[in-house]
């Protein structure tokens, strides 16, 4: 209101020489009316630049509070590497050593069997008896303990790897944990976090490979054991058999053929 008084006041006092100066020949009121016009434009014209400048203070509010807030809790499309993300994705891609149980089997050999003697633990089975004759082995019979050698290795060399690889992440782990303590910032905190959850998680699946490679030998040597006690119940039906067909014919041969039997006095030709 004050503005508007002070522009009235100052319009007027520049208007006035001139409708002085032209009372004879202008229009006092037209006169008058155009001064307040002025005004009135200039009032307009200072109330938007006002509001220019009320909008340019909070922009200028708002940029610093965001500039705050990333400051306080960082921008995350600028975290691009990230402590252990790097090695998590590889250690993700990469595939375990272990063999599918249908492929130990496929792959297991009577031959190899005989000759395997686990790093001179065990004796190997020759095909020379003691006494020095020569003894013929059925390779085919000996494929189930090929399979059960075969889950064994596998185990080995799943175990070996798990440790290597685990060895490798538990250093990881460490490294995102020391870069979690220095974070300056929520985002890099968020992602850190992250990449710890999935470090973890895969340290549980690495463990989990020992398991499924033990989990074969066991599964392995069960079936051995299974086919084991089928070929008995096998061989015991087939001794049965063998008993009862004996037992058979020797009663057939022991019952006498009165027909053609002398001793009971009559033949076939007479």
């Amino acid at each position: 209101m004050k503005k508007l008084t002070l522009i009235t006041f100052i319009a007027f006092a520049i208007a006035l020489p001139s409708a002085r100066a032209q009372l004879v020949v202008e229009d006092v009121a037209s006169i008058a009316q155009d001064a307040v016009n002025q005004v009135v434009d200039l009032a307009k014209y200072v109330e938007m630049i006002d509001n220019q400048v009320q909008q340019i203070t909070t922009m200028t509010q708002e940029l610093q509070q965001t500039a705050a807030y990333v400051k306080a809790f960082g921008d995350p499309a600028q975290l691009l590497n990230v402590t252990g993300a790097n090695q998590l994705v590889s250690s993700l891609q990469q595939s375990g050593v272990g063999q599918t149980l249908g492929s130990l089997q496929q792959t297991a050999s009577g031959i190899q069997s005989l000759a395997n003697n686990a790093n001179g633990l065990y004796q190997s089975i020759s095909n020379t008896a003691l006494s020095g004759i020569s003894i013929p082995r059925v390779s085919d019979n000996y494929k189930p303990f090929g399979a059960v050698e075969n889950t064994s290795s596998n185990y080995t060399s799943v175990y070996t790897d798990v440790m290597q690889r685990r060895q490798a992440l538990k250093g990881q782990i460490a490294a995102t944990i020391d870069q979690l303590q220095s974070a300056t910032t929520d985002a890099e905190t968020q992602k850190l976090q992250g990449v710890l959850t999935g470090q973890a998680a895969q340290l549980q699946a690495i463990d989990h490979e020992v398991d499924q490679a033990t989990s074969q030998s066991v599964v392995q040597d069960i079936a051995n054991r299974n086919d084991q006690q089928k070929q008995q119940e096998a061989q015991e039906e087939e001794i049965a058999a063998d008993r009862q067909d004996a037992m058979t014919k020797f009663g057939t041969m022991m019952v006498p053929d009165v027909n053609n039997d002398l001793r009971f006095g009559t033949s076939n030709g007479q």
